[in-house]
């Protein structure tokens, strides 16, 4: 294009600053309301499992637990209520029971033990308690026969679960 003449570009309009300036102040006010909504609901977790249980003896002092106790407790019936109606063999209770453990010592101490083994629950401190009933329902869930009676496992269980 040697006869040509030279064109300067065209300018950017004046309001796309405005534009990019209004994308930057949403995605900011975007991740504030993220931060502050979940804060809330994850420091309120983050405590409660540090502070001490209350006994398992009445006493004048709330127990931070009870809503925890008292859903893993119905866990623990139901899973009585369909073994003994036939609905799941001791195996399948066995597994229940596992879980409505695993998820009642997760609420409790905030450690996830959703995969959590009986020599690792035994390595930390905070599920330690929950070693021993892990350990006795694991013949009966993974073993091709077994003798040992559910109700003896839902007895412990429901022990772990009044005393933790």
């Amino acid at each position: 294009m040697p006869g040509a003449e030279l064109v300067e570009p065209v300018p950017y309009a004046p309001w796309w600053p405005w534009v990019a300036l209004g994308i930057v102040v949403a995605v900011v006010a975007w991740y504030v309301w993220v931060v502050r909504s979940t804060r809330a609901r994850g420091q309120a977790a983050a405590t409660g499992p540090e502070t001490p249980s209350a006994p398992a003896a009445p006493s004048s002092r709330r127990d931070p637990y009870a809503a925890l106790r008292g859903t893993a407790a119905a866990r623990l019936d139901e899973v009585e209520r369909r073994y003994r109606a036939g609905e799941v063999d001791a195996r399948g209770a066995n597994l229940e029971i596992r879980y409505a453990l695993r998820e009642f010592a997760t609420g409790r101490t905030g450690v996830d033990t959703s995969a959590m083994t009986a020599s690792a629950a035994r390595g930390d401190r905070r599920t330690r308690r929950l070693a021993s009933v892990l350990e006795n329902s694991s013949v009966p869930t993974f073993a091709a026969t077994s003798r040992t009676r559910l109700t003896r496992t839902l007895d412990q269980a429901r022990r772990l679960v009044r005393t933790w």
